[in-house]
């Protein structure tokens, strides 16, 4: 008897939906024996984040992977970092997690990369798999795969804490940081006991039901207890985490968030000034001052793409020694290219200890342009608009389609794309001053508006 399929949960980066109604147990088994006939490996490795649906479909997917026959290591609670670096540093032939990174606690789904950190995506592995999930037309195997157990919590705080030279850090530092209830407290516990700064914990018990708030820190309501801490302790700076942690923000002593675009470019810069001239990445979205700085420094900036598996194909042609993301991805050389927000967070610390400032200090020479951050409108004709505006703007001082429409004026510029994901365009815009981006701000919002797109509040 077949098991439906919703093919809704099939997307460019990953495999993600609602549970019970999208996704469940039935579909994970499936999943599970689809993902075992097409990577045609002696074993792989699985572990899952703290959703309450987590254990039961994590129980699911390796009950298919080894009746399919293939040997499952499992690697228990943990977050996307330490499934890259799992990845990476065991060679195993395949890594997945059962997770759904920042949505809220219904959802669920899986991650998959191929030895070396290789991400299956829409253009390459999750098709396949799509489509054994969907046939079910599973080869008959004569034995069934085993199942044992790896522990990696302490390799991989020993990789993570390689990035930095402990002792150049300020022990006057006061962070705090917030895990939200997702999987960036298991490092961040363990890197509390090994640091010589206080680290003032908000949230790190891994919690399915996010009691507190969602770990996704791009809403401004789900940083407010953070930014609150950051102030009542009279602490430096803060950090929130996403529910996977693959990504981080920073907030600095005020409680004011520092940008995508502004953190990539003081990352740049510290790893710069340690290792020397490099190819460094930034994605489309990215402002001016990451370039500007990288050059500044003697690296040589490249313009990319969005999206994690563009980046890391990236750095693996380029040998980039550091890649950055508006959305608080950060991809490092030394960890096998794959992103990570405990070295991120580790760098960045390191960083201001040696600049002996305040937070705010360091970014005031790096904030040097107005961004209106990522703006997104419903639309089932993105398409079709970034063709209109194309034109429109044909007299513009550059035009590029690298990642979507990219339009650049002397004074400002904007990136307007499509969502992998969902019925939006998203709109960036950075300025050179206040009045520039408001006016041009005003511009695009209506044209979007006439070519009916709904600018969504939330």
């Amino acid at each position: 008897m077949s098991v439906n399929i919703d093919t809704k949960i099939f997307h460019d980066y990953d495999i993600r939906g609602t549970y019970p109604d999208q996704l469940n147990e039935e579909t994970f088994y499936i999943t599970g024996k689809a993902i075992s006939s097409y990577l045609k490996v002696d074993h792989v490795a699985v572990g899952h984040d703290t959703r309450l649906s987590s254990p039961s479909l994590f129980q699911a997917l390796t009950k298919g992977i080894m009746d399919q026959g293939t040997n499952v290591v499992n690697l228990g609670l943990i977050s996307t970092e330490m499934n890259y670096f799992a990845s990476g540093e065991y060679g195993f032939p395949a890594s997945i997690i059962v997770s759904a990174s920042h949505n809220p606690a219904n959802y669920n789904g899986l991650k998959i990369v191929k030895q070396g950190v290789v991400p299956l995506n829409g253009n390459f592995g999750l098709p396949e798999i799509k489509a054994l999930c969907l046939s079910q037309n599973f080869p008959l195997v004569s034995k069934k795969g085993t199942m044992t157990g790896k522990i990696i919590m302490e390799q991989w705080i020993e990789h993570a804490l390689k990035f930095i030279d402990i002792g150049n850090l300020n022990g006057k530092i006061k962070l705090v940081v917030d895990a939200g209830n997702g999987m960036g407290g298991i490092s961040w516990q363990e890197i509390k006991k090994k640091l010589p700064i206080q680290i003032i914990p908000l949230y790190f018990e891994p919690d399915g039901h996010f009691p507190h708030h969602l770990p996704d820190p791009l809403k401004k309501e789900n940083v407010q207890d953070l930014k609150r801490e950051i102030v009542s302790q009279k602490a430096g700076m803060g950090f929130a985490i996403d529910g996977d942690a693959d990504r981080l923000f920073v907030l600095d002593e005020k409680g004011n968030e520092l940008s995508g675009t502004v953190t990539t470019a003081i990352l740049a810069t510290a790893l710069l000034q340690k290792f020397g001239p490099s190819p460094i990445l930034y994605n489309v979205v990215c402002g001016r001052i990451v370039p500007e700085k990288v050059r500044e420094l003697g690296g040589d900036p490249v313009r990319v793409r969005v999206g994690h598996s563009f980046i890391k194909e990236y750095m693996k042609k380029t040998g980039a020694l550091f890649g950055g993301e508006h959305s608080g991805h950060f991809y490092f050389r030394d960890n096998f290219r794959a992103d990570s927000s405990t070295i991120a967070g580790l760098i960045f610390l390191e960083y201001v200890s040696k600049q002996n400032k305040k937070v705010s200090e360091i970014v005031s020479s790096f904030d040097k342009y107005k961004e209106s951050g990522e703006i997104n409108f419903r639309t089932q004709e993105a398409k079709k608009i970034i063709t209109i505006l194309k034109d429109e703007y044909k007299s513009a001082d550059s035009i590029d389609e690298l990642d979507g429409l990219s339009v650049w004026f002397k004074e400002w510029w904007f990136n307007l794309r499509a969502s992998n994901t969902e019925p939006f365009i998203r709109l960036n815009i950075e300025a050179d001053d206040d009045e520039a981006l408001k006016t041009n701000k005003e511009v695009l919002f209506k044209r979007l508006g006439a070519l009916g797109a709904e600018k969504v509040t939330k």
